[in-house]
């Protein structure tokens, strides 16, 4: 079984979030709560922004017990010099590899994006640098032959990894499987990190595609924060990889839901209610095919327990109710009703929650049982 290092990036690329911006100790909350999941590694900021984000960082780099904190830098010696004077002896560097971004954005040539990495890189290593990250922004638009030359420059100067970023979204799995392929059995041994934004909602499908080509590290955020649509999510990704592949993430499931509310509370972005695994709803069941398929085998309509990820299942009482999730919910509240009973309560209820747009309190539920079936309804002791 192949280990996946994963990296979060609530702190940077989360925190591009429009109107997302953290304070110190909210920063400091994040990344213990990162530790606690087991999570070994997480972009801290960008030093040079100085003023509270350059203290924040120094702070915080201060501390042995936070996962290693990884400073963002554009491709900038001064930029560089300032991730090292807060502190930090492990660094990523952006720099662009689509001709969008060399020629267009910045008016340079493909040399220029390989002398700046290689000067960069021999400037950090001088500098005492413990871990050294390089960008291929944009890498799904990026001509193949420069992006094989980049990546073999990168590897020769000494950098520890490349990340694979596609900036804007744009890839589909099996182009990801393409340029992975290409650059993890053709071209480097380096490690590849897949930085896979989500504007086509394909980020966690390009992820699982790219890991299947040879990356081994996958860049995340809590909720799924970033810019536009956010990258690959934390609690999609590691549940993804547990449930459905061999691969292994070291990451503790039952700490990744504390994540997720802990961020929405900070950011005041609420998660929507069929979110994949955090979701308040995901694991709630109001049709009642679904509810008796439950009762009698747990795992009929769940794909995995909602225990794996420290959470639990429950029945809703609604519109499309049967009786056997009434019977089930008036047991749980201490009253037994046979099937004929439970089936006499059902119009009632439909009315109520098509009347209401809402489902039905179990409390509420048991005042109907009494009321419609006109009789002291058996109490369990």
């Amino acid at each position: 079984m192949t280990n996946i290092l994963i990296e979060d990036s609530t702190l940077r690329e989360g925190e591009q979030t429009p109107g997302v911006a953290f304070s110190e100790s909210q920063k400091r909350s994040i990344l213990e709560g990162l530790a606690k999941a087991n999570i070994k590694y997480a972009e801290v900021g960008i030093p040079v922004m100085g003023s509270v984000e350059f203290k924040a960082i120094q702070a915080l780099a201060k501390d042995p017990h936070l996962p290693k904190l990884i400073g963002w830098n554009r491709g900038v010696k001064s930029d560089v010099e300032r991730t090292f004077e807060a502190g930090l002896t492990a660094l990523h560097i952006g720099l662009p590899s689509s001709d969008v971004h060399i020629k267009e954005k910045f008016k340079r040539d493909y040399n220029w994006v390989i002398e700046t990495a290689v000067e960069l890189i021999e400037f950090a290593k001088s500098q005492g640098a413990t871990f050294i990250s390089v960008s291929a922004e944009d890498m799904g638009r990026a001509n193949m032959d420069f992006l094989k030359k980049y990546v073999k420059a990168v590897e020769k100067a000494g950098a520890t990894r490349m990340r694979l970023s596609d900036t804007v979204g744009c890839l589909t799995p099996s182009k990801v499987k393409e340029i992975v392929t290409t650059l993890t059995r053709e071209v480097s041994n380096l490690n590849f990190q897949l930085h896979m934004h989500n504007d086509f909602n394909l980020a966690l499908a390009n992820v699982i595609s790219g890991l299947e080509a040879g990356a081994k590290q996958v860049h995340v955020t809590i909720n799924g924060l970033g810019d536009r649509a956010g990258i690959a999510a934390l609690h999609q990704v590691v549940t993804a990889l547990e449930v459905l592949t061999d691969y292994t993430t070291d990451v503790n499931l039952l700490e990744i839901y504390n994540l997720s509310k802990l961020v929405e509370q900070y950011t005041n972005l609420h998660i929507s209610h069929n979110e994949p695994v955090v979701g308040e709803l995901v694991f709630a069941h109001e049709s009642g095919i679904h509810v008796d398929g439950m009762l009698k085998v747990k795992h009929s309509f769940e794909a995995f327990a909602p225990e794996l990820v420290g959470r639990s299942n429950t029945f809703i009482i609604g519109k499309h109710t049967g009786s056997r999730a009434i019977q089930h919910v008036l047991q749980e509240q201490g009253l037994h009703v046979s099937r004929e009973e439970a089936q006499e309560i059902i119009p009632f209820v439909r009315e109520f929650s098509t009347m209401t747009k809402s489902s039905i309190e179990p409390e509420l539920l048991s005042l109907f049982a009494r009321s419609i079936l006109k009789k002291n309804v058996a109490v369990e002791v």
